[in-house]
């Protein structure tokens, strides 16, 4: 009775090992398609809005009505139609999402390269073992002594720790988003005929990713202008009558006014919806 156990188990098993896998139908895979591309495309506006050219934006419209299209063939159930209109659109977002991958590694090196000179100097100066270590401890007497440096860097001799971290990060972000642009599989992928559904999720990803580790790099950049430019911080207050904890970008004199689309874009605002929150200011 045992060996009949078994026996049978063992041929129920081997039956199940030998059913074939049935790959997804056409119809779920053009929805997978219709809920990749929605969610890329979502995620583009707020990246258009900002940083969009001419070219940039007729392309994101081509975008927006090829998923127009593919999506209305979905919900007509004609699943084919709609599977091989989500290929085209795919294909395009990969052009669309390259062009502002590169665009964002150029920001990012141009934000990081920015603050590296006076990043560096204060790593040397303000140490504990710098050339103005000593002032910074000394005794000073306003009548006889001139300090070497100025009085609101002061800050930068317990903040340079900071700074140095920043930059690292910075860097180090940077250089993975280059790394992941550069991926070899990306133009490997390319290279194929044909390639798959899952192949074309593939490179855009990779190129959505590009963005997203950019704007984490870029956000370390504006920390270190935070930094640098400390003693604006107090005017902002003042003028614009907020909470230090509650500072918007636009808001803020420690950053630059050519990044502060980029310190919005880092939270996902608007640069031009923000920028109407001082209109009222400059009357």
């Amino acid at each position: 009775m045992k060996l009949l156990k078994i026996t049978l188990l063992s041929l129920i098993f081997s039956t199940l090992i030998q059913l074939p896998a049935f790959p997804l139908s056409t119809a779920a895979k053009a929805q997978n398609d219709y809920n990749f591309t929605l969610d890329k495309i979502r995620v583009l506006y707020i990246i258009i809005e900002n940083f969009g050219n001419d070219e940039i934006k007729s392309q994101y419209n081509q975008v927006k009505s090829l998923f127009q299209e593919s999506g209305e063939s979905l919900y007509g159930q004609n699943y084919f139609d709609s599977y091989e209109k989500f290929r085209k659109l795919k294909t395009e977002l990969i052009i669309l999402f390259e062009k502002l991958a590169v665009q964002y590694l150029k920001r990012t090196k141009t934000i990081l390269d920015s603050t590296a000179k006076n990043s560096f100097d204060i790593l040397i100066n303000y140490s504990k073992k710098g050339g103005l270590a000593a002032y910074f401890t000394r005794a000073y007497d306003p009548l006889k002594d001139v300090k070497p440096y100025d009085e609101k860097e002061y800050h930068l001799f317990y903040n340079r720790e900071y700074i140095e971290n920043y930059m690292k990060e910075g860097y180090k972000q940077y250089h993975r988003a280059k790394n992941i642009f550069n991926d070899p599989e990306i133009e490997y992928t390319k290279k194929r005929k044909n390639l798959p559904s899952e192949s074309l999720n593939f490179i855009i990803s990779q190129y959505s990713t590009v963005i997203d580790v950019c704007r984490e790099s870029k956000q370390y950049g504006v920390e270190i202008y935070k930094i640098l430019n400390n003693s604006k911080l107090g005017e902002s207050i003042i003028k614009y009558n907020i909470r230090a904890d509650r500072i918007d970008p636009v808001f803020d004199g420690r950053i630059p006014d050519e990044y502060k689309v980029d310190a919005n874009d880092n939270l996902k605002l608007i640069h031009s919806v923000e920028l109407k929150k001082i209109a009222k200011y400059q009357q």
